[in-house]
């Protein structure tokens, strides 16, 4: 079959009229913009990871100084409310901490989730990990994440990290190893 030379520049044509076309439409696609009120964006000393959840405009996390309220940041994130019958007067941030805004302008406060945490570089409390928090520190697996689960409901809480030798397969070593990702806060 021979092509004759009109259906080959006719071919050309529509290819260069198509990509022209799927080109402009690239460009002109916009990607949503998240704006933000909060100027504080870059993790550093003295500043607190807390996380906005509930209002797509606001979600994130966000570094803010240590020893802001949380009223302070509702103010400078512009998030609408009461005072919530007086439950977050004067409670102050600290690293993990979730506050969670509803369209009603209640606020909840709570802890960041522990994947969050150690992307962060937060440690995790070993008080309130679950087995699967355990298993994604690295170092700890599913079968050794059992078995520190099974040692706090036998001990009730952990005092210290220390704590954890009783469990087979970490000595001192590891133990240094884990001291980066885990904290034993309060107990539950």
């Amino acid at each position: 079959m021979r092509v004759i030379e009109g259906q080959a520049l006719g071919a050309l044509t529509l290819l260069m009229v198509s990509i022209t076309v799927y080109g402009i439409s690239l460009f002109s696609v916009r990607q949503p913009v998240r704006e933000s009120q909060i100027p504080w964006g870059v993790q550093g000393p003295g500043l607190m990871a807390v996380e906005i959840a509930g209002d797509p405009r606001k979600e994130g996390v966000y570094f803010l100084p240590e020893g802001m309220t949380i009223e302070k940041v509702r103010e400078i994130a512009m998030i609408p409310g009461t005072n919530d019958g007086g439950r977050i007067e004067g409670v102050r941030i600290f690293d993990g901490l979730v506050l969670m805004t509803s369209g009603q302008g209640e606020m909840r406060i709570g802890k960041m989730a522990a994947a969050s945490r150690l992307v962060l570089g937060l440690p995790v409390d070993l008080n309130h990990a679950s087995e699967g928090d355990l298993s994604l520190i690295p170092g700890i697996g599913k079968k050794m994440a059992y078995q520190i689960i099974q040692l706090r409901k036998q001990k009730g809480a952990f005092r210290d990290l220390s704590d954890l030798t009783a469990v087979p397969g970490i000595k001192e070593k590891k133990l240094n190893g884990l001291k980066e990702y885990l904290i034993a806060g309060q107990a539950p």
